[in-house]
């Protein structure tokens, strides 16, 4: 079983766009990797530094480029 380490709240980070949940740092041989907590499966940094900002850009919902409206749709709830 893997150790994760928290993510303090007070820094910003999008859940994860498969399940939800709050991302957690894993160490793997001196490399650190963000990740969801629930799955390996689902998005993960590549191995090194702590990247957040990767973390965000990956799992950011994008809207469609020809959506007017920039609400969520009642259909992605």
């Amino acid at each position: 079983m893997a150790n994760f380490v928290a993510i303090q709240e007070n820094i910003f980070c999008e859940p994860c766009k498969d399940c939800g949940a709050r991302p957690v740092i894993e160490q793997i041989k001196g490399n650190f990797m963000v990740r969801c907590p629930n799955s390996s499966s689902h998005y993960q940094t590549k191995p090194g530094l702590v990247d957040i900002n990767d973390w965000n850009l990956k799992n950011k919902i994008h809207t469609s480029l020809g959506a007017k409206d920039t609400k969520p749709s009642k259909e992605a709830s």
